[in-house]
């Protein structure tokens, strides 16, 4: 678990700009889900498959960046936890950021 701990603590820390590049890996796959229709109402924004899809992008960018060996270093399991505790936060960024962007003027 020590391996996994530092993995999160390197994207915690944005060591290398990772926790910002995931971000852009993700944005840019949640556009491309928009323009492909995936997310197109409130019922189908977290359908299984946009959630796959998305993990599948943070997937790409460990197993492409300098972090692809302590990342194949880690329990499929381990994994799958790292991929929704980042999921998680590029979500809770990404309404943070349109609640501000929407909200009314008060």
């Amino acid at each position: 678990m020590a391996g996994n701990s530092e993995l999160m603590d390197v994207i915690r820390r944005n060591v290398d700009n990772h926790h910002a590049k995931l971000s852009d890996a993700l944005f840019r796959k949640w556009v491309q889900l928009q323009e492909e229709n995936k997310i197109g109402e409130k019922e189908t924004a977290f359908h299984l498959s946009t959630v796959i899809d998305l993990k599948t992008a943070i997937v790409d960018y460990f197993e492409g960046s300098n972090l692809g060996l302590s990342w194949g270093n880690t329990s499929e399991e381990d994994q799958n936890g790292i991929c929704s505790v980042l999921l998680m936060d590029f979500l809770i960024e990404l309404s943070l950021t349109l609640h501000k962007k929407f909200k009314p003027e008060q």
